[in-house]
């Protein structure tokens, strides 16, 4: 086995794995794009106790991302990279995190305010307790709270800032990779938000205003719109058709064309076919959010929806 390999093996705690597995003896394997690499030899381990795998080929974006149709079929499935999200039976758990250190006297010297609360994604929010002690020694008052229905305090979901929720901080400060949830945290708290990157220790202000600028741009295209595809995905903890049928019945109200589209992917080729002025995104939020420029026509989330019919004034981010 490769040196690169053994690295990802020694963030699998398989002995874990066995126990909760028990007496199982059929296991499905469920793994995002970055560890379906290693199929070969993660299913070798479950095969060497005599087990038997099937390998889920779905796309894995979330732990809302479940393969609930192989879960029919096997004793258990394992569900590598994410943290628990959904309750749902014989659904195994595994975590995908990294180490790492930060930098107290950079982020010092980049963030005046002294009052912050910090959050991160998964891979980074499993060592916070030890951060916050890091930051308060440097001088900084921490703000680190539990959100709702996530494993570690200060974990943030692409639709889930809940532990952000009525914050004292001054400013936050979220620590991962990438400038998705950075910017979801600064929009979602109303607060001056910094990203900082345990890897390249950079520290950067987060900017939401394009951003929303950009999300306008399509609000006053859907406020052109006589047409409307509501989007509902059926994948667990992504499955809002009330929220659906609510606001079908506003815009109907309204006198607007509206229809409600349930797929278990929420994909361009599948409303390619439909001819929709405009499409309103149920399911996970980052649809809305990072595949606007692949879909034909313009696709908004529910509260972007309630802003064009005039039925909200502030931006808010959406929120699972």
């Amino acid at each position: 086995m490769g040196s690169e390999s053994s690295t990802i093996f020694d963030k699998i705690n398989f002995p874990n794995i066995f126990e909760k597995i028990g007496d199982a003896r059929t296991v499905g394997l469920q793994l995002p794009d970055g560890l379906k690499y290693y199929v070969k030899e993660i299913s070798g381990e479950f095969e060497k106790r005599g087990l038997e795998t099937i390998i889920s080929g779905k796309a894995s974006y979330g732990a809302c991302d479940l393969d609930t149709e192989l879960l029919k079929h096997v004793d258990v499935l394992v569900h590598f990279g994410h943290s628990r999200f959904v309750d749902i039976p014989n659904v195994i758990y595994v975590p995908y995190t990294v180490n790492y250190e930060v930098n107290p006297e950079k982020i010092k010297k980049h963030i005046p305010e002294r009052k912050i609360a910090i959050v991160g994604t998964l891979t980074y929010a499993w060592k916070f307790k030890e951060v916050k002690k890091i930051l308060e020694n440097a001088g900084f008052q921490v703000e680190l709270k539990s959100g709702r229905g996530v494993e570690f305090e200060g974990q943030v979901l692409g639709c889930n800032y809940s532990c952000l929720r009525e914050s004292k901080s001054d400013a936050v400060l979220f620590i991962g990779d990438g400038m998705f949830h950075a910017i979801g945290a600064g929009i979602y708290s109303g607060k001056k938000t910094y990203a900082y990157q345990p890897h390249s220790d950079e520290v950067i202000e987060v900017e939401t205003e394009d951003f929303i600028k950009k999300r306008y741009i399509l609000i006053s295209k859907a406020k052109m719109s006589e047409s409307f595809g509501i989007l509902v995905s059926s994948k667990p903890g992504q499955f809002r058709l009330n929220l659906a049928k609510r606001l079908k019945r506003e815009a109907n109200r309204r006198g607007f064309k509206v229809e409600i589209i349930v797929a278990d992917e929420i994909t361009p080729e599948i409303v390619e076919n439909f001819r929709f002025d405009c499409y309103v995104n149920t399911a996970c939020p980052r649809i809305a959010y990072d595949d606007t420029r692949r879909f034909s026509r313009p696709i908004i989330t529910p509260q972007e929806f309630e802003i064009a019919m005039g039925l909200r004034d502030e931006y808010v981010f959406d929120f699972i």
